[in-house]
């Protein structure tokens, strides 16, 4: 039997319960409460999540990762980025802190309500996206994120392409994926991933959607692999939903400030990294829209 997704959300640990500068909700369509593969109903896993995302150093460096990758490739502030399947607004506030113009959408209106509290300068959407993004403004954004969200769905390709429609002519689709199915685990399954992407088979993806210009497929956190590797194989030992939570849980503040010390010492690197000897968890990628032309 599916659980329902609560009608309150508890606030994540270190949020107010509500925020009055936060600009209001905008509701279009939500996602059904027992769409299985964005399961938010179970309220001790999105509490480990809200703590993971705020002080987790596997959040704190893909934030800033994004967000030099973003600059690299000319979108800085004030430019307007369009988050979809934000979620509770992990990426989104951290954009939105360094100035940049911001709107997200997501199909779970309670994990937006937590999204609102976080990023009070962003504007969000609720609005399930199967049934397109006629609704979103299509050609007006500077650059189209998908961060962590192909690998939940059954149709990657049309969810790129409604990506690429929103952005102007010019503009990016960028985003992040799980990286290597030599990571798969029951930690994948818990959270609804359909897969773990390699590099080839991401660029194979990008490249067949019309009008897209394929910038970059790159791995991200290679130096981490062996310890994800026998991390994972530990954590899904244990019973469903300890599993997330297990996952999830934040390092000691020595060893979570050390690891994303690496992270961003191989960020640093740039295509030295690509040396080291393994896959890495994530992958990057940027498309762009091509820009028609004028006979």
């Amino acid at each position: 039997m599916a659980r329902a997704v609560p009608t309150t959300t508890p606030s994540p640990p270190g949020h107010p319960a509500r925020d009055t500068h936060a600009a209001p909700l905008r509701v279009v369509s939500e996602l059904r409460a027992d769409t299985a593969a964005f399961d938010v109903s179970h309220e001790r896993e999105l509490i480990a999540l809200w703590e993971a995302e705020d002080r987790h150093f596997w959040h704190r460096t893909r934030n800033q990762l994004v967000e030099r990758r973003l600059a690299r490739l000319g979108v800085v502030a004030p430019a307007r980025v369009l988050d979809l399947g934000c979620g509770s607004g992990c990426v989104a506030a951290h954009l939105a802190r360094r100035g940049l113009t911001v709107t997200g959408v997501d199909g779970h209106r309670p994990l937006l309500e937590v999204a609102r509290r976080r990023a009070p300068s962003a504007t969000f959407l609720a609005h399930d996206l199967s049934r397109g993004v006629g609704a979103l403004g299509l050609g007006e954004f500077a650059a189209v994120g998908l961060f962590d969200v192909l690998e939940h769905l059954d149709d990657p390709r049309a969810a790129l392409e409604g990506a690429l429609g929103c952005a102007a002519g010019g503009g990016l689709v960028v985003g992040t994926v799980p990286a290597s199915m030599a990571l798969w685990s029951r930690v994948d399954e818990r959270a609804g991933h359909r897969l773990r992407y390699e590099a080839r088979e991401l660029r194979r993806l990008l490249a067949s959607v019309p009008g897209a210009v394929v910038l970059e497929v790159e791995s991200l956190s290679r130096v981490l692999f062996p310890m994800f590797w026998a991390q994972r194989r530990w954590v899904a030992r244990e019973a469903a939903p300890a599993i997330s939570e297990s996952n999830l849980a934040v390092p000691p503040a020595p060893v979570n400030r050390a690891l994303g010390a690496l992270v961003l010492a191989e960020e640093r690197l740039g295509r030295a990294a690509r040396f080291l000897p393994s896959p890495g968890t994530s992958l990057w990628f940027a498309i762009r829209r091509r820009t028609s032309r004028v006979a």
